[in-house]
């Protein structure tokens, strides 16, 4: 499948921001691959600007996000409702010559800050999967 990768990462971001502590052999059985690939996979959104990190749960190692890192999210939005929101920029393109097209750059800006910024080429390459046609 093409951007398989992307989309495995995207999926495991999801799965860790829901609270669920999860070890690398749970997200490679769920994804149908090896432990490595999903090492390598938490290393690639690790280097992207997502703050995540390894912990010890009844003797296990787990992924999870930083702590509070939500709370620094604009307006309590989860880190994957501001990205759907980031994306959805292109579907909205159409209406940049419409009276609220300054209002939505400008939303769209504080989305970005919001965001943290190395993640923003890792978005960038998941927004590229989709488009939308006016």
């Amino acid at each position: 499948m093409r951007n398989a990768e992307v989309i495995r990462q995207w999926k495991i971001l999801k799965t860790i921001e829901a609270g669920r502590f999860t070890s690398s052999a749970r997200l490679a059985a769920a994804h149908g691959v090896t432990e490595r690939t999903i090492r390598r996979d938490l290393e690639a959104l690790q280097e992207a600007g997502f703050p995540l990190y390894d912990d010890r749960v009844n003797g296990k190692k787990v992924w999870r996000l930083v702590e509070g890192y939500q709370q620094k999210l604009a307006q309590g939005f989860s880190l994957s409702e501001l990205t759907a929101l980031y994306f959805s920029r292109n579907m909205l393109a159409f209406l940049g010559g419409a009276p609220f097209g300054r209002d939505l750059e400008s939303a769209f800006a504080k989305i970005r800050e919001a965001l943290p910024a190395k993640s923003l080429p890792f978005l960038a390459r998941i927004q590229d999967l989709f488009s939308a046609r006016p």
